[in-house]
């Protein structure tokens, strides 16, 4: 892949009419950072758990039930990117796409957004080490440069471990940030140092390859071979039980690790790499920004590791 290729892509999308999709996204992405600057944002119902001193006490006499008042944070917020690199993320899905591309297209769709709204956006890039570190940094050049580092991506590792790369973000960021990690959570453990990130900062999980379920093989002995560690496995799809067996691993393996990263307290976004990411991430931000709601489960956005 090519840098400008990222950047087109990530510009060009449109979402649900005629507009840019960096537009709506960007929307979303700022509306879901309201807090406790000197802009005035929107008036909103009081909900439990809002703090008293925001009351807007005409709106609130003009309807007859509470409102607050929100305003937009005028600081500049930090986005931190952690990418997947490793191996796994460069074996093609059954249910097509390419993983690492959807991986990379996403990270600059956010390195886009970020610039668009002032914002700072770092990124790391990972596998069994640290493969490249771009520090926090604003402006378009910014995002042209988180575009070049995936683009440039040569990784050295022949495994997944993300403990050193999330022990770097931690050191790096001083205040609270979002931290939006993408992988396919196959390989490593992922949930104690997202546990760790996540008791400071609010993290997302991009959990590229899950948007829908690859369909298992019909018919035939299948072999597969693990990236990263040619580990080999036969399974004779044509067997009713065998197919049932894969299924059920495939099912409760998936379930343990969104399991594990809900409890955690990571967001968690599907991501179908036949698809465009800009549409799960805008969701990811509308629902966030809501009051009261919590993010669907992966398994109700259609998730399904494939």
């Amino acid at each position: 892949m090519q840098a400008w290729q990222l950047l087109a892509a990530a510009r060009r999308v449109r979402l649900g009419g005629d507009f840019a999709a960096r537009d709506g996204l960007a929307g979303g992405y700022r509306s879901a950072y309201r807090g406790t600057g000197l802009e005035y944002e929107e008036s909103r119902e009081y909900v439990p758990g809002d703090d008293v001193a925001a009351m807007d006490w005409k709106v609130t006499a003009r309807l007859g039930r509470p409102y607050v008042k929100r305003f937009r944070e005028e600081r500049s917020r930090t986005v931190m990117l952690a990418v997947d690199v490793s191996p796994s993320m460069g074996v093609s899905r059954p249910g097509g796409g390419d993983a690492a591309f959807c991986a990379a297209l996403a990270a600059v769709v956010l390195a886009v957004s970020a610039a668009h709204s002032r914002d700072r956006v770092g990124l790391v890039l990972f596998s069994d080490r640290v493969e490249a570190f771009l520090p926090p940094g604003k402006g378009p050049g910014q995002a042209e440069a988180v575009a070049a580092a995936l683009a440039g991506a040569r990784p050295a590792g022949q495994g997944t471990d993300p403990g050193p790369a999330f022990a770097l973000v931690a050191a790096t960021l001083s205040h609270r940030c979002l931290v939006f990690v993408f992988s396919d959570f196959a390989r490593a453990d992922f949930v104690t140092p997202l546990g760790r990130l996540a008791a400071r900062h609010e993290v997302a999980a991009g959990l590229v390859g899950w948007g829908q379920g690859a369909p298992l093989p019909t018919r035939g002995m299948v072999e597969y071979v693990e990236a990263e560690t040619g580990r080999r496995a036969v399974c004779d799809f044509a067997d009713p039980a065998a197919r049932a067996r894969f299924a059920a691993a495939r099912e409760e393996g998936r379930c343990r690790i969104e399991a594990g990263l809900r409890a955690a307290g990571v967001g968690l976004v599907p991501l179908d790499p036949a698809g465009h990411p800009a549409l799960a991430l805008d969701a990811y931000f509308r629902a966030r920004r809501r009051p009261g709601r919590a993010m669907p489960p992966a398994r109700a956005a259609g998730a399904g590791h494939g």
